[in-house]
């Protein structure tokens, strides 16, 4: 006797029972077999699914620490693609990271640098997922930020320079929140860039992040290191996307290390204020 393993319509295998003797099954034994088969079927199916839901939920885990919930999501579902090995993306880059944390956690007890750091960060997460950006690491104090990878938006570098301002509006609050406690305040600064770059997941077998890879994921950095505490750079490139929308003043050029030519360097002031008509 041969019986299909069917749920719901979906093939999932075959059961047999054979014997030597052609007179060894009747009808009874095939309803009987059948019977088996299709709770045979729904075991298989309900194994698959829960495999499929735990499998999901790891997933959408491990993506809900670099995306915002809507985008990771999509990833999970499918509807997104991040690839496992690396793709070409213009991606904007955004580096803060605190002044003088080195010196200033000399002088602070661990456990409460610890505090401040999560508090820090859990703000500052949640701004980068407002604006739909990656979430790329944490290195010490530093926050990198990825706008344009995995997902793409056409105002990419316009949520990067917002997100940075509304860093810096969020790091005020804090402050007044912790002086109010009787902590130190501090400050940060923020270096933002433009380009083309590889993204992709990156690392060994056992550890593998998504991260981005190239020359503009560089001078984003450099600008970072660059910028005064409550200050965001942003180079040329960038400035050529969201001029529109914020007030800037172009600063003197730099020449960061690793960089042949001095590059032209703005500090980002303002949102541009428009009246009713759009004009500012």
């Amino acid at each position: 006797m041969a019986v299909p393993l069917l749920y719901r319509n979906e093939l999932l295998g075959i059961m047999m029972v054979d014997s030597q003797n052609p007179n060894a099954f009747g009808e009874k034994d095939l309803q009987l077999f059948t019977n088996i088969a299709n709770q045979a079927a729904l075991s298989i199916a309900n194994a698959s699914l829960a495999r499929r839901i735990e499998e999901e939920a790891l997933a959408r885990a491990r993506f809900q620490r670099l995306l915002s919930p809507a985008i990771a999501e999509l990833v999970v579902s499918g509807k997104v693609e991040v690839k496992q090995g690396g793709e070409p993306r213009v991606t904007t880059m955004l580096f803060s990271d605190i002044r003088g944390f080195t010196s200033r956690s000399e002088t602070m007890h661990a456990g409460d640098i610890v505090q401040m750091l999560n508090d820090y960060f859990e703000r500052m997460v949640e701004i980068v997922f407002k604006y739909e950006g990656t979430l790329d690491k944490f290195v010490g104090d530093e926050i990198m930020a990825l706008f344009g990878a995995p997902v793409s938006h056409p105002d990419d570098a316009v949520r990067a320079v917002r997100t940075a301002l509304t860093m810096l509006d969020e790091l005020r609050a804090f402050n007044t929140e912790r002086a109010a406690q009787g902590r130190p305040s501090f400050e940060i600064g923020i270096g933002i860039n433009t380009g083309d770059v590889v993204a992709g997941y990156i690392g060994s077998s056992k550890a593998m992040q998504y991260t981005v890879i190239g020359a503009p994921v560089n001078l984003a950095a450099r600008l970072c290191s660059a910028a005064h505490g409550m200050q965001v750079l942003i180079a040329e490139t960038t400035w050529n996307l969201v001029k529109d929308e914020f007030e800037v003043r172009e600063l003197e050029p730099i020449k960061p290390k690793g960089i042949a030519q001095p590059v032209r360097v703005f500090e980002v002031l303002r949102d541009r204020v428009t009246d009713a008509e759009g004009h500012v």
